[in-house]
């Protein structure tokens, strides 16, 4: 029926409100503020429906917000009381009195909210410590009794509005102006009976006063007192379980955790709403106010630092985030891996007051850089301007060099020893990642050729040869060393001898691009050296290792200390690249990987990150993963993303790209590899700076583009093993003329060009139909290797044109040479290369098929056992092929050697390459696929 108490809860569900509350509002007037006037908008359309308009509610009633509703009737009565009061034209006094948690500080904010939006003007005082809110007087306070009373009732009077309202909370802890309270005349009180008297009972008539106190109200008052009590289990419950949308077992466990404090209580479910808690609530609560402080020094410190690690927070909470209060904790997004702030949370900040700023920044400035909090301690320094103690942390821990660039706006502001300090700092982070032209770095160094001491100025002009050098600007290089702040430097000053130091490196590094190994190794190996540290050990590596000193090279790289991270990482990254060199694609996996691991986590610059990955890409392909390569590439190629602006140095994509082809060529995309490498040679021609690395480049990468007519004119992958062209078609005539014209340019003697052309006479040798002259190519290879494994490969290379040439037998004696030479101990260890090992299984099968004299069985025999190594595996498809062919070349009819080898009668229609690779991947795969999926594998192999 309308307008029964069913009908009523039927209508509240359809509006989702709450339909039990509708009994407890007929017969007691309980419910929220919400519940309550969905109510009365049911019965509003009900009485528009019957013509009788609803009565207006009771004038001068303000609804109580939903917390006071749920949380207590002595809050409700408080609220309602006093702001009735107030409406109604009078200047209500009252007083709440109750015990922490009581519900004080959120009754006042509520009451405050109602009035302000009543029009009345609200003033709100927290009294507590040392008297907050009141203004200290223009002289001394006195030391007498009666003066101190007299002084905290002129700064009483003085905070008193003349209209409106004032809200007053009151903690035992008060001592007006720093004292005792006083009653006028001297005697002592406590702080509830001072606020009574000095500032209740003396607010002008028409003020209206709501006065909180902890524990009893003062005696002896005529004011009316309302006790507070905290929330019931029920209650508050309840509270949470309609302001946060949890079940009751999560209510009754944060109930717990909070004490059913209801400033907490109330505090916890502002933070979890849509709006979040104002900053006054959070730095009126204890707990808040001191997450509020800590972290908002933390982000003040390092803004880039979005996450805290929970050992970083630990340490300045003094215990885990996780044991800091749920009303606090709830500030905090994330959980035990790492947090962040929530909006309500940097909101605060800004307001936290300057006293509570300088003592977290304080606390922060005193954490342990040794324990990952670097950055936060640097900034921290840098914001209270310790220049002395920030000057001493970079050149106690230089790495932590790496995170000064962003402060370097406020190291400006140091002065003497310390500003040059860390202006050397800031240099030496962006020369060690190669950024000289870095806007800040050459703010520093230019700060540093100002300096009145000529050892300071020195360094300096060493640097600036440095980021001449790095340009490929050498002349301007040697012009820098030999400026008179260089070359009259007094080698006994500590910034002098680390400029001596620099300038050997400089002067071994000229003497390496120009390709004077003799020069760059008198330089690297220059007793003076000596105090060079890592990044001495680091040249000394890499000179040896472009004078093909390999094991003087693996010493020094692998002797730089992860101490240095940045510097160990490129260590790490050349030996990759030169295990690379010598023939071990495994052992240089390993090394890339941890060089990118350690560049990383050092804040390594995303151009050497990529150059790392695409190294390793590079060793996938070796080891037969060029799939996984290719992935590797990507992710590089992400991190130097494309930039068509004319001042940006387009070397660094150019070289990703460059190196890229030959992992495109291993999957058989020729004409993906071929748009790769047009488009490296299109960056570096628009390349102005390092003429050098950029003609070296551009040679290197059309040799590439050679190798994409190579592979299509060979139809197979580029991947080994390697047959050289039986018969000439329009790819291999393309492939062999860009390699003749590169050939035809001299690229110099530096180590690198030898192994270029090295690589460019076999590639040749391969496109070359005509044995012999594949032959003669092939000897001239062999002139140029420098090590056992370029040995291997030629030796190799020269027993597939001995093939071709009808001679096995000679063939056979290289395969053999080359195994010799396998075995022969190399700086590292012996070559583990299994693609060169496929290369060589594949030679000694086709030596064996091609020999009218041996049986053909037997040869696949020793091949099947041969190629059961798991490291093959990749590399298998290919063998068989390479079997497959000899086996047709042999003559007669393969069918019947296929049929004997027990080639299934389904495939003896394909040719033998197919066939036999198919078969035999098939038989791999049987353990887990029937035979046809086997075929389809090797279909896809081919």
């Amino acid at each position: 029926m309308p307008g029964s108490l069913r009908w009523l809860e039927a209508r509240m569900r359809e509006r989702g409100a709450n339909p039990s509350s509708v009994r407890n509002i007929v017969y007691r007037d309980v419910g929220t503020a919400r519940d309550k006037a969905e109510l009365r908008a049911v019965l509003e359309e009900l009485a528009r429906e019957l013509g009788a308009p609803l009565p207006d509610g009771p004038v001068g009633a303000a609804p109580a917000p939903d917390d006071l509703e749920l949380l207590g009737r002595s809050k409700k009565r408080a609220f309602r009381q006093f702001t009735a009061g107030v409406r109604a034209g009078r200047a209500p006094r009252l007083i709440v009195s109750g015990p922490p948690g009581a519900g004080k500080t959120v009754l006042l904010s509520r009451v405050a909210a109602a009035l302000a939006a009543q029009g009345v003007p609200v003033v709100t005082l927290r009294l507590g410590g040392t008297g907050d809110g009141l203004a200290a007087p223009a002289g001394p306070v006195g030391s007498s009794f009666a003066a101190q009373a007299q002084a905290q009732l002129d700064a009483a009077r003085a905070v008193l509005p003349a209209s409106g309202a004032l809200l007053l909370r009151v903690s035992t802890d008060l001592r007006p102006l720093g004292c005792a309270p006083r009653l006028p005349g001297g005697e002592g009180t406590t702080p509830a009976g001072w606020a009574l008297e000095a500032l209740l009972r003396r607010a002008p008539a028409g003020v209206a006063v709501l006065l909180a106190v902890e524990g009893d109200a003062p005696g002896g008052t005529d004011v009316e007192v309302i006790e507070l009590r905290p929330p019931t289990p029920t209650e508050a419950r309840a509270f949470l379980m309609t302001r946060l949308g949890i079940t009751r077992a999560e209510a009754d466990r944060l109930v717990r955790e909070t004490g059913r404090h209801l400033d907490r209580l109330t505090l916890l479910a502002n933070v979890a709403g849509e709006g979040g808690a104002a900053p006054a609530e959070l730095l009126d609560d204890p707990e808040s106010r001191r997450l509020v402080t800590l972290t908002g020094a933390l982000h003040a410190a390092h803004p880039a630092g979005r996450d805290w690690p929970e050992a970083l927070l630990a340490a300045l909470l003094g215990g885990s985030p996780l044991g800091v209060p749920p009303h606090a904790r709830a500030l905090l997004l994330g959980g035990a891996g790492g947090w962040r702030a929530t909006p309500a949370l940097e909101r605060a900040w800004p307001v936290v007051p300057a006293p509570d700023r300088l003592a977290a920044l304080r606390a922060v400035a005193a954490l342990d850089a040794g324990q990952g909090f670097g950055p936060y301690r640097l900034g921290a320094l840098a914001a209270l301007g310790d220049w002395a103690a920030l000057a001493a942390q970079v050149t106690q821990r230089p790495d932590d060099a790496r995170h000064l660039p962003a402060l370097w706006p406020r190291l400006r502001a140091a002065t003497g020893e310390a500003r040059e300090t860390l202006a050397r700092a800031i240099v030496m982070h962006h020369a060690g990642r190669g950024e000289y032209n870095d806007p800040r770095a050459r703010d520093a160094l230019f700060t540093l050729l100002e300096s009145g001491s000529d050892a300071v100025r020195g360094w300096a002009r060493v640097k600036l040869a440095e980021s001449s050098l790095e340009a490929g600007r050498m002349d301007a290089a040697r012009s820098q060393l030999q400026h008179p702040d260089v070359t009259g430097m007094d080698a006994r000053d500590p910034w002098a001898a680390a400029a001596e130091v620099d300038a050997l490196l400089v002067q071994a590094a000229l003497a390496r691009w120009q390709g004077d190994l003799g020069g760059a190794t008198r330089a690297a190996q220059d007793p003076r050296l000596a105090r060079g540290g890592p990044r001495a050990l680091l040249w000394r590596g890499l000179i040896a290792k472009d004078a093909g000193r390999w094991p003087e090279a693996l010493e020094a790289l692998r002797g730089v200390p992860a101490a240095s991270p940045l510097l160990s990482a490129r260590a790490r990254y050349q030996e990759g690249d030169l295990l690379l060199r010598l023939g071990q694609p495994h052992a240089a996996l390993g090394a890339l990987l941890d060089a990118g691991a350690r560049l990383t986590d050092a804040g390594g610059s995303r151009e050497e990150r990529a150059r790392v990955l695409a190294r390793a890409g590079t060793a996938l392909r070796r080891l037969g993963r060029p799939a996984e390569g290719l992935e590797r590439l990507r992710g590089a190629l992400a991190l130097v993303p494309p930039d068509e602006r004319r001042h940006v140095d387009g070397v660094p994509r150019a070289r990703l790209l460059s190196e890229g082809v030959p992992l495109l060529l291993a999957l058989g995309q020729v004409e993906d590899a071929q748009r790769q490498a047009a488009q490296a040679l299109t960056l570096l021609s628009r390349s102005e700076a390092r003429p050098a690395e950029v003609g070296y480049r551009e040679r290197r990468t059309r040799y590439r583009a050679a190798l994409t007519y190579l592979t299509r004119g060979l139809g197979v992958p580029y991947l080994p093993p390697l047959g050289g062209a039986a018969a000439d078609n329009a790819d291999l005539h393309r492939a062999r003329m860009l390699l003749g014209a590169l050939l035809e340019r001299t690229g110099g003697p530096a180590d690198r060009e030898v192994t270029l052309r090295f690589d460019m006479l076999l590639s040749l040798a391969l496109a070359t139909p005509d044995a012999g002259q594949a032959t003669a190519l092939i000897q001239e290879a062999l002139t140029l290797a420098s090590h056992p494994y370029e040995e291997v490969q030629a030796r190799a290379m020269l027993a597939d044109a001995q093939l071709r040439a009808g001679r096995p037998d000679a063939a056979l004696g290289s395969v053999n040479r080359a195994h010799a030479l396998l075995r022969r101990p190399a700086p590292g260890g012996p070559p583990l290369d299994p693609g060169l090992d496929a290369q060589l299984l594949a030679l000694e099968a086709r030596a064996g098929l091609l020999d009218p004299g041996a049986a053909p069985l037997d040869a696949l025999r020793a091949l099947r056992d041969a190629l059961d190594s798991p490291a093959l595996e990749p590399f298998r498809a290919g063998v068989w092929r390479e079997a497959g062919r000899a086996l047709e070349a042999r003559g007669g009819d393969p069918g019947d050697t296929l049929r004997a080898w027990g080639v299934p009668a389904e495939l003896l229609d394909w040719r033998a390459p197919d066939a036999l690779a198919a078969w035999e991947l098939a038989r791999d795969a049987a353990s887990t696929r029937g035979a046809a999926g086997g075929y389809a594998v090797a279909r896809e192999h081919q």
